[in-house]
């Protein structure tokens, strides 16, 4: 490993710095207007480029030649993988139907038309994302959408189930951002990355499953059994959000009730279909099934409350070399 002397200068009124070898910046991708974190390891700087984790690029080139649906997936994909710029290459009216349909579930995405292709821009720097307030701001959207749904039940308004979609479309917005932000920031600690996947698309799920449900009843005329679905619902809403507070609040003894209360709560939801609700067949078997996966998503989340749990107590232990090698005989 090459060293170099560089003599720390003044930059402005108020600040100092050092220069560094453009060849060095050119190894690690690193340019003009990049993020980089600097931190302090004992005596030692220690600079590190964060939108180019690992040298890989943020910019560039797709070709597609299919459907706008593959196209969609195609640009969510390489949103929540971290690039930056990415120009795509195929018809242009497909591309441009694709990204309008993503577009305000891609926060700070942009599309540019070029001569022969379009760049789709993010201008979204995740260094500034607090990555646990976007957990939290998820927590509150699902607890939205179960108190509307659980309003519906109670009042019949149609129209609270239309704004339990429109929720759902946010918590998309904020699931593609989480990820992203994971994405290019999980080599600063890999295990909690871990974890915050677990929690955010089992977040993002969770609200599918009411979006699913919301729909389901939107097509069906409810005149009996509203009370006991939404007895039962309530349930589940108080269940999950037990879970994803026990993450962020670090709370490990309502982690460990919301698992051991994980058989109790599926046995719960099967109590519906002894309701006894004539020609809701069909919609209780849904309800049952959206309430089931709810509290099995609620208990992953409650396992990754665990899982930083143990990494927060857990403490290395010294192996004495004779052991290592197996010990003597």
């Amino acid at each position: 490993m090459s060293s170099i002397y560089r003599r720390v200068i003044r930059i402005g009124e108020k600040s100092i710095g050092i220069t560094l070898p453009k060849r060095w910046l050119d190894t690690l991708s690193v340019g003009i207007g990049d993020v980089v974190e600097i931190s302090l390891v004992g005596k030692v700087i220690v600079i590190k480029p964060i939108t180019q984790a690992g040298g890989e690029t943020n910019e560039v080139s797709i070709s597609l030649g299919g459907s706008i649906d593959e196209t969609t997936r195609v640009i969510i994909a390489s949103y929540i993988e971290g690039y930056d710029n990415v120009e795509v290459l195929g018809q242009k009216d497909t591309v441009r139907k694709a990204f309008s349909s993503v577009e305000h579930k891609l926060p700070g995405s942009l599309m540019l038309e070029g001569d022969g292709s379009i760049l789709i821009k993010v201008a979204t720097s995740e260094t500034n994302v607090d990555l646990n307030e976007i957990i939290n701001s998820m927590a509150n959207i699902l607890n939205s959408m179960f108190n509307k749904f659980i309003d519906y039940l109670e009042s019949n308004k149609a129209d609270l189930l239309k704004e339990v979609l429109e929720l759902d479309d946010q918590m998309d917005k904020l699931y593609f951002l989480a990820l992203r932000t994971i994405k290019k920031l999980s080599f600063r600690d890999p295990k909690k990355a871990i974890d915050d996947t677990i929690v955010v698309k089992n977040l993002e799920h969770a609200a599918d499953a009411l979006d699913r449900l919301s729909n389901a009843f939107m097509r069906t005329q409810v005149t009996q059994c509203r009370h006991e679905i939404g007895e039962k619902l309530r349930d589940v809403w108080s269940y999950i959000m037990k879970a994803v507070y026990s993450y962020l609040d670090n709370n490990i003894n309502n982690a460990l009730k919301v698992l051991l209360d994980r058989e109790h709560m599926l046995n719960n939801m099967l109590e519906l279909a002894n309701m006894g609700c004539i020609g809701l067949t069909g919609l209780l078997t849904a309800t049952i099934h959206e309430g089931q996966l709810i509290v099995a998503l609620a208990a992953d989340i409650a396992e990754a409350s665990f899982s930083r749990h143990v990494r927060s107590i857990a403490k290395p232990t010294r192996i004495p070399a004779s052991e290592e090698l197996g010990g003597e005989e």
